[in-house]
């Protein structure tokens, strides 16, 4: 009798907890449709596609999460403490998802997280609707959770045992540590995802999209930066010291400077656009007239940006460094956060120019908590960093949270009035940054602007005042008796206009924005056509008539081949149009780019030849 009793009792127990094992399965299928749904309406937006991931690849995903849930329960012992845990994480990782794919076309990825120490800067940067439905979500689950604690104690649900909690904690942990391990060579996870997945380099929106968010996520694991190129050793590193350098002697023959005597100025203006080069848009007003007009006195283009709405870090890595983001591995998509403040020493133009005597300042207008700029900032060589609570000039326009292009502009010229040397000065500004609702109350009517949407028509007011904060600017360094060069360009467009703008355009022109370089001592004229920001440093040299180091030289061969190039993006020189791949370039701007490679390999993760050959001197 006694014996039945304990069999059933056991036999309940394994029922129970085979039930509680089932709620654990429905409960991880539940979030990775609802992670999905996160990119669905969103893609939907952008480019409508039927395409779902395979039955293969879903199942591995479900087992992934089904082994992170495995793990928790473990862990906590409660497995209905473990399903509110996953869909509280789940839940907000999904609404963050949703923004970020709105606001800039591209998912949430594993290096997203780091920047959880800036989320009270995240915060501000989204709608308050947005905010409204998180936080709803978190009190809603906090509730849940109070009940179910609240319940454990008063009922005493069955736990898993010690001795098996201990045994699952140790074997998922196990396997945890292996999906850790997703993009090293030979992964076995990563070779079955394979089999049943077709992987998206060029777009990780469309990877995540077709395989799935659990897939896209893993697939965006750390790597190493950059894959070794075929034939990379240091007697390759030398020969191409020796085939640039020469092409550097013959360009130094008619300059006779080693350096530029001049004061150089970066000026990398935030979400600043020129909406009248849209489709789509029928503006009735010109917001940006004194930029436009710097075209016929300046070298002037456009730049091909690698983000859209957003990846302002990885524009700026780009106009330091002269490194581009299209030669990494496809899940670096922030070299700021993901590998450059490991970095020891790094050559840019900041260091160039350090070791030249130049004082070196960044002025970014906000924390700095975003993109570890202050690391970064140390690595790529600057001798001071100016930021919000440190800067003396802190003006704000009508109900915008953020400091004014105006104010920014003031710290910069402070700043050259200060220093006996010649400057070298990086400014970031903020003033354009989303959100725009309600950021200010005259802004232009309808009838004035022809664009409905109040959010939209107070982003034209940001570039308003821009513009007429740069004309300020300009007539300040006018009257500077040292010689300056500005490089003034905007990071990336806004997402303020919307899907229906984004698809009457094509995806250059989604990624272009006006580029001006001017001087405070003589007018010059260059039509730049689009090119991308490795370049700007390079056409400095040229405005100074400053020869050119075996690097720069390499940028200059380049740029007569592929001016303008990022991923999926390359404008072929030859024939003015963009192809999406290397191969459909010609074979001399395929070798150019493959020397490139060596060289951008070389520096971010090989044994870095190049630095002690003096490629870039």
């Amino acid at each position: 009798m006694e014996k039945r009793i304990h069999y059933k009792k056991r036999k309940g127990r394994k029922r129970r907890f085979l039930l509680q094992f089932v709620s654990l399965i429905f409960t991880v299928i539940i979030i990775q449709m609802y992670l999905q749904y996160t990119l669905d309406t969103t893609l939907s937006v952008i480019n409508n596609r039927g395409v779902i991931p395979t039955r293969g690849t879903l199942i591995l995903s479900t087992g992934v999460l089904l082994l992170l849930g495995s793990w928790l329960w473990a862990l906590l012992g409660d497995v209905t403490l473990t399903n509110l845990l996953l869909i509280f994480v789940g839940g907000i990782m999904g609404v963050v998802n949703l923004e970020k794919t709105r606001q800039r076309t591209e998912p949430l990825y594993p290096s997203d997280l780091k920047m959880i120490t800036a989320s009270k800067s995240l915060l501000e940067m989204v709608s308050g609707q947005t905010v409204a439905t998180a936080l709803a979500f978190v009190l809603f689950c906090g509730v849940f959770f109070y009940f179910v604690i609240h319940r454990n104690i008063k009922k005493q649900t069955p736990k898993l045992p010690k001795k098996n909690r201990l045994a699952i904690l140790l074997i998922t942990s196990l396997g945890l540590l292996y999906i850790g391990q997703f993009q090293q060579q030979g992964n076995l996870l990563k070779r079955a995802y394979e089999q049943k997945s077709a992987w998206i380099h060029w777009s990780q929106l469309d990877n995540y999209y077709v395989n799935g968010f659990v897939a896209g996520f893993l697939y965006n694991l750390p790597s190493d930066p950059m894959e070794e190129p075929i034939d990379y050793s240091a007697k390759k590193i030398t020969d191409l010291h020796e085939k640039y350098q020469a092409i550097a002697d013959e360009i130094n023959e008619d300059r006779d400077k080693t350096e530029p005597d001049v004061n150089v100025i970066f000026v990398m203006n935030e979400s600043f656009s020129d909406p009248t080069e849209l489709e789509g848009i029928n503006l009735k007003v010109d917001p940006i007239p004194f930029i436009r007009a710097l075209a016929d006195n300046s070298y002037n283009g456009e730049i091909l940006s690698p983000g859209y709405g957003g990846g302002t870090a990885n524009i700026e890595f780009e106009a330091l460094t002269g490194f581009s983001m299209e030669p990494f591995s496809a899940n670096i998509t922030s070299t700021y956060t993901q590998f450059l403040s490991t970095i020891e020493r790094f050559p840019s133009v900041v260091s160039r120019l350090k070791d030249a005597g130049y004082a070196t300042t960044a002025i970014h207008p906000f924390n700095t908590t975003m993109y570890k700029r202050k690391e970064n900032y140390n690595v790529l060589g600057f001798d001071a960093f100016i930021y919000d609570t440190t800067m003396s000039f802190t003006e704000r326009i009508d109900t915008n949270p953020y400091i004014s292009d105006k104010a920014a502009y003031e710290q910069a010229f402070q700043k050259l009035n200060e220093t006996p040397e010649k400057d070298f000065i990086h400014l970031v500004t903020m003033q354009n940054h989303a959100p725009y609702t309600d950021k200010y109350t005259d802004i232009p009517t309808y009838e004035e602007s022809g664009i409905k949407d109040p959010d939209a028509r107070n982003y034209l007011q940001d570039l308003i005042y821009s513009d007429q904060a740069l004309e300020l600017f300009a007539s300040q360094l006018a009257e500077l008796d040292e010689p300056t060069v500005v490089v003034f360009w905007g990071d990336h467009l806004s997402s303020v206009f919307g899907g229906k703008v984004y698809e009457a355009n094509t995806v250059p022109d989604m990624h272009k924005t006006p580029l001006r370089i001017f001087s405070n001592y003589e007018s010059n004229y260059k039509d730049l056509g689009t090119i991308s920001p490795i370049y700007f440093y390079t056409e400095v040299l040229e405005m100074t008539q400053t020869r050119l180091s075996p690097f720069d030289a390499l940028l200059e061969t380049l740029q007569s081949e592929v001016p303008a190039f990022e991923k999926s993006m390359y404008l072929n020189a030859e024939t003015g149009v963009y192809v999406s791949s290397r191969e459909d370039l010609s074979e001399e701007a395929r070798e150019i780019l493959l020397d490139y490679d060596q060289i951008q390999y070389d520096v971010l993760t090989g044994n870095r030849y190049s630095l002690e050959n003096d490629f870039f001197k």
